[in-house]
C-alpha cells in the first residue's frame, strides 16, 4: 500500500510540497556561450586596472560570472505556484485584527541601475482571512523577488501584491530597510544612509493603529533600527 502524503487542511504539507516553484524554469547557458561571456568580463575587468596574470585574479572572470549567475536566481522561480493553508481563525472581530508579522528577513539583491548590491531586511505582516502561509515560504518569497536586478520599491510591491494574491488578507503589510552600495561607493557616496520602504494594503491601508502595531513589532525585532 502506498505511503499516505501528510497534509494539513487537504493541502500537501510544505515539506512535502517542496521548493518546486523556486525552480521553475532554469536558465540554460551553453558552454561557448558562458565561455564567451567570460572573455567579456576579463576584458572589461583588465580596462579597469584588474592584472589577471595573478594566483588570485586568473581566474576572477568565471568567479564573477557565477557569483552574478547565482545571485540572479529568483528568475527562475514563480510565485504563483506558491500555496497557503486554511486558516485557524473562526470568526469574530479579532480576525480582523489579529496580525502575523515575520521578520526580520535578511536580503541581498542587485540594483538594476547599476549592478550594485543593496542589503537589509524585510518585515512581512497580514491579518488573515481564510488562508494562512508557511512562515519559512514568507523567507523564500522576499528572496525570490530579492534576487534579481531589481529596485526596493518593485521588490517591496512585488511581495506584497504576491501575499495578497495568495492569502486573500485582510490586510498585507511590507516594511523594507536596505543599504545601498551605489551610493556609498560612487555617486554621492554616503556612508550611513539607509532606504525605508513600507508598502499596505487592506485593513492596514484604513487603520492607523493597525500600522503602528505592525511597525512597532518590526522596531521591536529590529533593536530600536527602525525610526
Amino acid at each position: 500500500m502506498a505511503k499516505s502524503e501528510p497534509s494539513v487542511g487537504g493541502l500537501r504539507d510544505e515539506e512535502v510540497e517542496g521548493r518546486d516553484w523556486e525552480r521553475v524554469s532554469p536558465r540554460g547557458i551553453s558552454d561557448q556561450d558562458w565561455s564567451r561571456f567570460e572573455g567579456y568580463i576579463s576584458e572589461i575587468l583588465a580596462a579597469m586596472g584588474m592584472p589577471l596574470n595573478t594566483p588570485g585574479t586568473q581566474k576572477t572572470p568565471e568567479r564573477y560570472l557565477r557569483a552574478m549567475f547565482d545571485s540572479t536566481e529568483g528568475y527562475e522561480g514563480d510565485a504563483k505556484l506558491v500555496t497557503a493553508f486554511p486558516t485557524e481563525c473562526d470568526g469574530g472581530a479579532d480576525c480582523e485584527l489579529s496580525q502575523v508579522v515575520e521578520g526580520p528577513i535578511p536580503f541581498y539583491s542587485l540594483c538594476e541601475h547599476h549592478a550594485f548590491p543593496f542589503f537589509g531586511h524585510a518585515y512581512l505582516g497580514y491579518v488573515a482571512h481564510e488562508h494562512i502561509i508557511g512562515i519559512s515560504k514568507l523567507t523564500r518569497l522576499v528572496r525570490l523577488f530579492a534576487r534579481r536586478f531589481t529596485v526596493q520599491e518593485r521588490l517591496g510591491r512585488e511581495v506584497t501584491e504576491t501575499l495578497s494574491r495568495i492569502l486573500q488578507a485582510h490586510g498585507v503589510a511590507v516594511y523594507l530597510e536596505a543599504i545601498h552600495l551605489c551610493t556609498q561607493m560612487r555617486g554621492v557616496r554616503e556612508s550611513e544612509s539607509t532606504t525605508r520602504t513600507t508598502f499596505w494594503r487592506g485593513n492596514y491601508e484604513s487603520n492607523p493603529q493597525l500600522r503602528e502595531e505592525f511597525l512597532n513589532i518590526a522596531r521591536s525585532r529590529g533593536n530600536g533600527h527602525l525610526s
